[in-house]
């Protein structure tokens, strides 16, 4: 890979993590954005799940960066300190090895080859739970860490401790726990009590109003285990507790993942089609991949007759939310969506209904314009069976992940 294709590696942390995060959603079925919906499903996401990421293993590595942080502070100058900084967080990959960690850890097949490294990937999240101050890079936090250091330098011997100036913050919570002793010799992804308490509390304090600190504070009864939790951020236990506002946002979400998924399997179904080489709209050359889209597609309208799904009110606070997060909502993604909530459920047979299947394909040119699959043979040739054609969770896999792993630490001894 030549240096340019990743020349913008060195922009600061949050770019960089967008960046990646970007590119990752190609590997994810979920998260790919044929019909131009993306900001309203990440702007569902943050709301629900504040600093959580579609990049994200473990959730313990929170608290891996800013130890890491804290190991390297102690070298005479910033740049001294960002050096072993880096170095660490490779050496890092060694330590969790020692401890048994297999799944989920940075670099464990790559090795220093690494490039996305655990700080770009974590630090939405270090930042947003507030265990690390939003702003502050890395560098920034070693330059205050030589700038405290002179202070304390400076400080008179006075015994009166409390009449000391105050010194500069170096943006890492006080709160923070202290490393395990082991940290570089060996350790795991098992958050200690103190960890676990430490991010329930981080969590609760700094997003309160989301579903993840609400369920930090309220686990239900039934969710004992992994085995046991709830498959979606809309499951009737998980609902039963919510206030107002919450359930309110919970239930937009829901119909917002059902609806935009009847759009999503149609587009697939005429990719397939096109693909097949079908020309009458039907299945009648036998291609399974039609068909199945077209068996999606019939139990889905099933789905739509019978469920609520996005009325007006639900647009107008989908939209207010999306702008409210200053993302880009523009007309013609509202004509698309509005047009689509109206229409599909009452469609007699989606999978064949011309208004909708040129609705779809326009939008996808729309969208994407020379690079529109339908249309291209070329990009036809390379899709892989399945684009989008997944149910949104907005990112609720990774906060039952991370909620376990609390569950988890809080039981500890």
């Amino acid at each position: 890979m030549s240096s340019s294709a990743f020349g913008w590696y060195a922009v600061d942390p949050d770019q960089r993590r967008r960046m990646m995060e970007a590119v990752d959603q190609f590997r994810d079925m979920t998260t790919v954005d044929d019909l131009g919906i993306g900001g309203i499903r990440d702007s569902f996401s943050d709301v629900l799940f504040p600093g959580t990421s579609t990049l994200h293993t473990r959730l313990r590595y929170v608290l891996f960066v800013p130890w890491l942080m804290q190991v390297s502070a102690h070298r005479d100058t910033a740049r001294q300190m960002q050096v072993v900084f880096r170095d660490l967080e490779y050496r890092f990959i060694e330590a969790l090895g020692s401890g048994g960690e297999t799944l989920g850890v940075f670099g464990r097949q790559s090795g220093r080859n690494l490039l996305r490294l655990p700080s770009v990937v974590y630090w939405g999240a270090i930042g947003a739970w507030g265990v690390m101050e939003r702003g502050v890079t890395t560098h920034q936090f070693f330059e205050r860490a030589v700038l405290r250091r002179e202070e304390e330098r400076r400080l008179p011997s006075a015994e009166d401790k409390e009449s000391r100036p105050e010194l500069t913050s170096t943006g890492i919570d006080v709160g923070l726990p202290a490393p395990p002793e082991d940290l570089l010799r060996s350790t795991t992804f098992t958050l200690r009590h103190e960890d676990a308490e430490y991010l329930s509390e981080a969590i609760t304090r700094n997003r309160p109003d989301s579903l993840l600190a609400h369920l930090v504070t309220h686990r239900p009864a039934t969710w004992t285990d992994g085995a046991s939790a709830p498959d979606s951020a809309w499951d009737p236990r998980i609902r039963e507790e919510l206030p107002a506002r919450l359930s309110g946002l919970v239930d937009r979400a829901q119909k917002f993942s059902t609806s935009v998924l009847g759009a999503n399997l149609l587009y697939n179904l005429l990719v397939a089609e096109e693909a097949a080489g079908s020309v009458s709209r039907s299945a009648a050359n036998g291609d399974e991949t039609v068909q199945k889209y077209r068996d999606r597609l019939a139990v889905w309208s099933d789905e739509a007759r019978h469920s609520p799904l996005v009325s007006e009110e639900d647009r107008l606070a989908i939209w207010e939310m999306v702008l409210g997060m200053n993302r880009r909502l523009n007309t013609t993604t509202r004509d698309f969506l509005s047009t689509w909530f109206d229409a599909a459920p009452q469609s007699r047979d989606i999978a064949d209904d011309t208004t909708l299947r040129d609705l779809v394909r326009g939008r996808e040119r729309q969208v994407k314009g020379a690079q529109a699959r339908l249309g291209n043979r070329r990009a036809l040739d390379a899709w892989g069976g399945a684009s989008g054609a997944g149910r949104l969770e907005f990112r609720w896999s990774y906060a039952r992940s991370h909620l376990q792993d609390i569950y988890d630490g809080l039981e500890a001894a």
